[in-house]
C-alpha cells in the first residue's frame, strides 16, 4: 500500500521537482499489471488495495478536471500527456475487474473530466490550441500521440461522440510531426527502424491506439497498418531474447 500511495503522491506534489520527467507513468503501468494479476488470482486483499488506490488517485483531481504530475504552468510538455495516458489506462483496466457499478460510474465521470480538460488545450492550432504532436519535446510527438488508446477506450465506455472526434483528430495527426506514422505502416515500404523516429515503446503504444480505433470504425486501412507494422517488426526487430531493438529502446534492425 505504501508504494501505491507513493505513486499517487507524484500527482499531489506536481511541479515539486519539475524536470519534464515521467514519474507519473508508474501508477497506471502498475495498475494494469495488478489488474491482470487479480484476474487470475482473485486475491481479495489485492482487490481492496486497488480500490483504495483508484479512489486515492481520483482524489487528486482538480476542479477543472486535471490529474497531472505537472503544474498548470508546465503542463503539456515533456511526458505530461504520456503520464495522463497511464492514469486513464489504469482506471480503464481497473473497471474491467471492478464489481461496484456505482464506483465504475464515478471512475468514468473522473476520466471524462480529465479528457474534457485536455480537449480544451490540445487540438488544431487554428482553434488556438496546442497540436498533440507539439505537446512534448520528446520523440517528435510519439509519446503524447499514444494518448489515442485510452481516448478510444473512453469512447467505447461512454458513447460520447466528442471523444471519438478527439481520437479522429489524433489519428489524423499521424503520430509524429515529421511524418504520418500510420500511413508509413499502411504503405508497407519501410521497416520501423527506417522511420524518421524509431522509439519502439512509444511507437508500439500508438499502434495499440490505432487498433482500438479500428475496432470502433471498422476501417480496414487501420487494421492493415497495424498488421503491417507487426509483421515488419517480426521480420526486422525481433531478437532471440524477445526484445525489439538492441540500442536503448530503439528499433535498429536487431534481428541481424
Amino acid at each position: 500500500p505504501d508504494l501505491w500511495t507513493r505513486f499517487v503522491n507524484q500527482f499531489r506534489e506536481s511541479d515539486a521537482d519539475y524536470d519534464r520527467g515521467w514519474r507519473g507513468e508508474y501508477w497506471g503501468k502498475m495498475m494494469r499489471g495488478a489488474c491482470f494479476v487479480y484476474s487470475y488470482t482473485r486475491n481479495a486483499e489485492l482487490y481492496t488495495m486497488l480500490c483504495d488506490t483508484v479512489a486515492d488517485m481520483m482524489s487528486t483531481q482538480e476542479d477543472n478536471g486535471r490529474i497531472s504530475s505537472y503544474g498548470e504552468y508546465h503542463e503539456f510538455d515533456g511526458w505530461d500527456i504520456w503520464e495522463r495516458k497511464y492514469v486513464l489506462l489504469g482506471m480503464q483496466y481497473f473497471i474491467e475487474i471492478c464489481i461496484d457499478e456505482d464506483f465504475i460510474k464515478k471512475i468514468i465521470n473522473c476520466m471524462s473530466k480529465q479528457v474534457e480538460y485536455i480537449m480544451t488545450k490540445i487540438g488544431p492550432t487554428e482553434d488556438g490550441k496546442t497540436p498533440i504532436t507539439a505537446a512534448t519535446r520528446n520523440w517528435r510527438g510519439l509519446n503524447s500521440s499514444s494518448l489515442l488508446e485510452p481516448i478510444v477506450r473512453l469512447y467505447t465506455l461512454t458513447g460520447d461522440k466528442q471523444f471519438f472526434d478527439f481520437a479522429t483528430y489524433i489519428v489524423d495527426c499521424g503520430g509524429m510531426d515529421v511524418e504520418n506514422l500510420f500511413d508509413l505502416a499502411y504503405e508497407d515500404k519501410f521497416y520501423p527502424y527506417q522511420y524518421p523516429i524509431t522509439k519502439a515503446y512509444e511507437m508500439t503504444s500508438c499502434f495499440e491506439g490505432l487498433l482500438e480505433y479500428y475496432r470502433v470504425t471498422g476501417n480496414d486501412r487501420y487494421k492493415t497498418a497495424v498488421i503491417n507494422f507487426a509483421n515488419k517488426i517480426l521480420e526486422s526487430d525481433f531478437t532471440i531474447i524477445g526484445s525489439c531493438g538492441c540500442t536503448h529502446e530503439l528499433f535498429d534492425h536487431s534481428t541481424v
